[in-house]
């Protein structure tokens, strides 16, 4: 059945009959005869209005889409609280795009990173399906109405702080296309967990998820997957100290059972990888030069004189110091995890080689002390007891040993420790930096 409407504000139903149009039948009678040349007038208008495929009765967009919101389609009612293909008895398929906007942040110290997006979800919604002959495009609803659409209930599984934009009105979009297809749109800032391991830091590659899935409708409502295209990076785009690349998406798991929860179901999970690759010259700038530096500054304690005790014990207790206010400087933006971490292992040697100098001038200050002591005691010593006066005996008076030959006989006793310490100093001035070139190449070779 047709229905036209006349200028004059008249319905009529017109009645298919053998695929003709005969005259329309009046949905009201004429009392008065002088009306029927007329009702015969109208007749010819609307047959001629069908012979020439004139627009008949075309609705705005407007009317089109509060008819849709408010009654739906097909003599389908619309509830939007209710999915689309709740009654079907079938998942409603939900196809999801994410367009990346950008990686404001990795912090390692809380396993977490900041990212920007344009999440889209597409699905058809048959309630939703529409024609109109002068209405060929999609409808774009408004934010204020987009309350009355059933949407999905997404959301990100490790999300822990999100945001959708409002400025300046809700940064959200909606499109119903003649089909039932809708496409949602809206832009997100969000702050995820990321399981991060920082053995090889900051040599180190990490894999961060985002993870979505329904919250309230099992797979047999709600069912997500990804479109041919699935995430989209932004051109172009940089983080500080990370390269990031979109490595692959997967379906995830996201399954209660009566062991770990009272909500029994098997929830749709879909999931997308990024990977981070860390750049290094942040490091090599901030740490490694710097401490390599102050190794180094720890051996010109090899060439000081021996006797230069305030001089080599100031250089030494200095890079300890600095060294150690390095490395906490450092670890402070890292953790507290309880495995060993490349930084770990590249500042604690640093710290060995520049403590253990600090030991050699140690060993040798006591070396030439002991040495000195040695001496001065010669030097004071008397080869008679002539001074003690009438205590000595007639024997001893003629007895006398030369002082030199007493000295001799002390000193002979040990080996020269002034010479053992100068010795000390020369060989550590060859093994340290060997020592620590060998470390280098070791830890180079195994990290990088």
């Amino acid at each position: 059945m047709r229905q036209f409407e006349l200028p004059v504000g008249i319905s009529y139903n017109l009645l298919p009959i053998h695929g003709l149009y005969p005259s329309p039948v009046p949905t009201f009678s004429w009392k008065r005869k002088r009306h029927q040349w007329y009702s015969i007038l109208q007749s010819v208008i609307l047959m001629a209005a069908c012979l020439f495929d004139a627009p008949v009765n075309a609705r705005t967009r407007q009317e089109i889409l509060k008819g849709l919101l408010n009654n739906g389609s097909h003599n389908l009612y619309y509830d939007h609280s209710i999915p689309p293909d709740f009654d079907a008895d079938v998942p409603t398929n939900i196809s999801v795009q994410i367009y990346v906007l950008s990686f404001d942040s990795v912090t390692e110290a809380t396993m977490e990173f900041s990212v920007s997006i344009f999440l889209r979800q597409y699905w058809i919604d048959p309630r939703l399906q529409w024609s109109d002959p002068q209405v060929k495009d999609k409808l774009e609803v408004d934010p204020k109405m987009m309350n009355q659409v059933w949407v999905p209930d997404l959301f990100f599984i490790n999300e822990r702080e999100a945001v959708t934009h409002e400025v300046t009105v809700a940064n959200k979009l909606l499109h119903i296309s003649q089909n039932g297809t809708i496409l949602y749109s809206m832009r997100i800032s969000m702050t995820l967990s990321c399981d991060m391991f920082l053995d090889r830091y900051p040599h180190d590659e990490q894999v961060c998820s985002l993870s979505l899935g329904s919250y309230s409708f099992s797979k047999d409502n709600v069912v997500f997957n990804w479109v041919k295209d699935p995430v989209i990076m932004r051109p172009d785009m940089t983080l500080p100290r990370f390269k990031v690349h979109f490595q692959k998406v997967k379906e995830c798991d996201f399954f209660f059972t009566k062991n770990s929860s009272a909500i029994l179901g098997d929830y749709s999970c879909i999931q997308a990888d990024f990977h981070l690759r860390r750049e290094f010259g942040y490091y090599i700038a901030q740490v490694y030069v710097p401490s390599v530096l102050i190794v180094m500054l720890s051996w010109v304690s090899f060439w000081i004189d021996i006797e230069a005790t305030p001089a080599r014990v100031s250089l030494g207790l200095l890079t300890v110091l600095t060294l150690t206010t390095q490395s906490t400087g450092e670890k402070a933006a890292l953790p507290r995890v309880s495995y060993i971490k490349a930084i770990d292992v590249w500042m604690s040697t640093c710290m060995f080689f520049v403590f253990a100098a600090l030991l050699e001038f140690a060993y040798v200050n006591v070396k030439n002390r002991v040495e000195k002591r040695r001496r001065e005691s010669c030097h004071h010593c008397t080869p008679t007891r002539a001074h003690e006066g009438s205590r000595t005996s007639p024997l001893e008076k003629e007895v006398k040993v030369p002082e030199a030959i007493v000295r001799n006989s002390v000193l002979a006793r040990d080996p020269d420790n002034v010479q053992r310490a100068r010795n000390t100093d020369k060989i550590s001035r060859i093994a340290f930096p060997a020592a620590f070139a060998i470390f280098n190449l070791v830890y180079w070779i195994y990290y990088r």
